[in-house]
């Protein structure tokens, strides 16, 4: 049986799967990483007659029920995700498994279709929950909520079977930045778009990933400058821009403001009240630095 030492949170893990969690709510999550690593390839934590989790082969719902397997803290394997198949509703057979992928494929066209009204709507409502709560919403709590239902209501004329919709639509808003979360309980809350859709083409139009990098890179460079001293969100609004030169912020205060879904999603953390860069920023720094040798090596040769 082979074993796997491990020296730090990050050894040991897969770049196929920090690569694969990039695009999800949980890159930079190294414990999901771990788990998701152990699937790719459990011969190398000690399971080879075990079979290998393509992620090729994983797309939308199957990507769906991976993310909840790792959300809840299990490995997806290949058997785990083919009882998460089984015990749906209706799924004995090839051709019942077909339908269910046509009929989510069919409910995230319609989220697609009108995602910014759904995505603003359910967007204030997890504002007014962080004010009247001090926390976000459950994703259940959210799903059932009075503009989520009638968003439905008014779109298809009934609330789908959350099995099917309601992983796929939160994943699409939380890809336009109307929303953010981890993997933490109550994690659920508003994402850049809610705060950008005052400024218009004041502020710039990237997408949540690169402003939540570019932020990080520049508080990690400030404070190799400034002998560990952190940046304030005046200086950064006042000087980090896209591509593009936009503002990626239209003031300090929209800054601040938005400093809860860089928190949330890893881009960012505070410790002794400064601003860090986050585990997911520095996955991401890691994540470009191998592409950038894997394509140096090509290159060469």
């Amino acid at each position: 049986m082979s074993t796997v030492i491990l020296k730090g949170r990050r050894s040991g893990i897969d770049p196929r799967a920090e690569a694969w969690l990039a695009g999800t709510p949980l890159a930079g999550d190294a414990d999901a990483a771990m788990r998701l690593s152990r699937a790719i390839d459990p011969a190398r934590y000690g399971f080879p007659l075990r079979q290998p989790l393509d992620l090729v082969c994983h797309g939308n719902p199957e990507s769906e029920w991976l993310l909840e397997l790792l959300q809840s803290g299990q490995v997806p394997t290949v058997e785990a995700l083919a009882s998460a198949h089984a015990h749906l509703p209706g799924m004995n057979s090839g051709e019942a498994l077909r339908e269910r992928r046509a009929e989510s494929k069919y409910l995230q066209s319609i989220v697609r279709a009108d995602a910014d009204v759904l995505g603003e709507m359910l967007a204030c409502e997890i504002a007014d929950h962080w004010v009247s709560n001090g926390a976000g919403p459950t994703w259940q709590e959210l799903w059932t909520s009075g503009p989520s239902i009638d968003w439905w209501l008014y779109t298809l004329g009934e609330l789908p079977d959350h099995r099917l919709a309601r992983n796929p639509t939160f994943a699409i808003l939380d890809k336009l930045g109307w929303i953010a979360s981890n993997s933490s309980t109550r994690s659920l809350c508003t994402g850049r778009r809610f705060h950008t859709r005052f400024h218009g083409d004041h502020v710039s139009p990237a997408a949540p990933h690169s402003v939540g990098f570019l932020v990080a890179r520049f508080i990690g460079v400030h404070r190799r400058r400034h002998d560990g001293q952190s940046p304030e969100w005046d200086e950064i609004a006042a000087t980090q821009a896209d591509a593009k030169g936009i503002p990626l912020f239209f003031n300090a205060l929209d800054g601040h403001a938005q400093q809860r879904w860089l928190l949330t999603q890893g881009w960012i953390r505070l410790e002794d009240n400064q601003l860090r860069r986050g585990e997911r920023a520095k996955s991401e720094t890691h994540r470009r630095s191998n592409l950038k040798k894997a394509a140096a090596a090509l290159h060469a040769a």
